[in-house]
């Protein structure tokens, strides 16, 4: 798993906990051992409905616990999603801070599930290059939530960006 696929587990364990769910050891093994049909982070043409194969997340058993780059990546998500956990009030402040006539009880909550993300990393996180942080957050948003939620991730983070602060 690339560090583009942890994000976006990332991104939905996250989510999952502000939906009222644990974002657990569970899910996440589910997480990493799925991959979904459908356009991927780089644009590819999604397939029919009905020609999408069905995937199942592994067994306990099959998930690839050995296999040291799945250790690697399950640190990075555990890192990203508890890290996200414990600063929740501060980036709310950040990204409040950047929000321009919006608050953040009108953000689909998608949209700040990707932006907590994103502000923790630019933020806590600095052994990655802004825009490769800001690029992936705009793609899952493109992805994941609306048509316009690429060009509302992109204008929150931009904001951060110029103003130095990332």
């Amino acid at each position: 798993m690339a560090r583009k696929q942890a994000r976006v587990a990332a991104m939905q364990l996250i989510y999952e906990q502000m939906e009222g769910g644990d974002g657990g050891e569970e899910t996440l093994r589910g997480l990493i051992g799925f991959a979904p049909a459908g356009p991927g982070l780089a644009g590819e043409e999604e397939a029919p409905e009905e020609e999408r194969p069905v995937q199942d997340a592994p067994a306990e058993e099959e998930a690839p616990a050995l296999d040291p780059a799945y250790e690697e990546d399950r640190a990075f998500i555990r890192t990203l999603v508890e890290g996200v956990s414990a600063h929740a009030s501060e980036l709310d402040e950040k990204i409040s801070a950047y929000l321009k006539d919006w608050s953040l009880e009108r953000i689909a909550k998608v949209d700040l599930a990707i932006l907590r993300l994103a502000f923790y990393e630019l933020l806590f996180i600095k052994d990655v290059p802004e825009t490769v942080v800001i690029n992936e957050a705009v793609e899952m948003a493109k992805r994941y939530s609306t048509d316009r939620s690429g060009a509302f991730v992109n204008g929150v983070l931009g904001a951060l960006s110029r103003a130095g602060q990332a």
